[in-house]
């Protein structure tokens, strides 16, 4: 950021900061997610990934399934769209990776499978393709919704 601390509007000092958060996507000075990505990982490692894997005992392989989507997959596929093109779906590769070993209870070192394969026994996309596949999804529905929005109305 340039030295540039506040901005002064109608006699009211504004603050600037590093990073914004909007509609839950966190933004740095330079338009990428690092902190997003940062605060993701965090949060599914922490916490959502170690209180999945307390309760996996007690689950049935589909449902485990079911609630290894709705716990995380659903927070790694929140801003598919904004995720396109960068970097970091690396880091987001390690978190599916780690649910994919919690849902089959495969030990992290001493797992027979690779983690792809891991991901194929799921039926889960990497991180990267679930990105193009969302993207792909949303541009059918818009064009789809264009091409049928004028026969709705006659």
């Amino acid at each position: 950021m340039s030295g540039l601390k506040s901005v002064n509007v109608a006699g009211a000092v504004i603050p600037l900061s590093d990073k914004i958060k909007i509609l839950g996507a966190t933004l740095d000075v330079n338009l990428t997610l690092a902190h997003h990505i940062k605060a993701l990982s965090s949060s599914c490692f922490f916490y959502h990934i170690r209180s999945f894997r307390q309760i996996r005992s007690s689950l049935d392989d589909s449902t485990a399934v079911s609630v290894a989507s709705a716990l995380i997959s659903s927070r790694l596929d929140q801003f598919n769209s904004i995720l396109y093109g960068i970097s970091f779906h690396l880091s987001l590769q390690r978190i599916q990776r780690a649910e994919a070993r919690v849902v089959l209870h495969q030990q992290y070192r001493t797992y027979p499978l690779s983690s792809n394969e891991l991901l194929k026994q799921l039926q889960w996309l990497p991180i990267e393709w679930r990105v193009r596949f969302k993207l792909a999804t949303l541009t059918f529905k818009a064009l789809h919704a264009i091409s049928v929005w004028p026969l709705a109305l006659s």
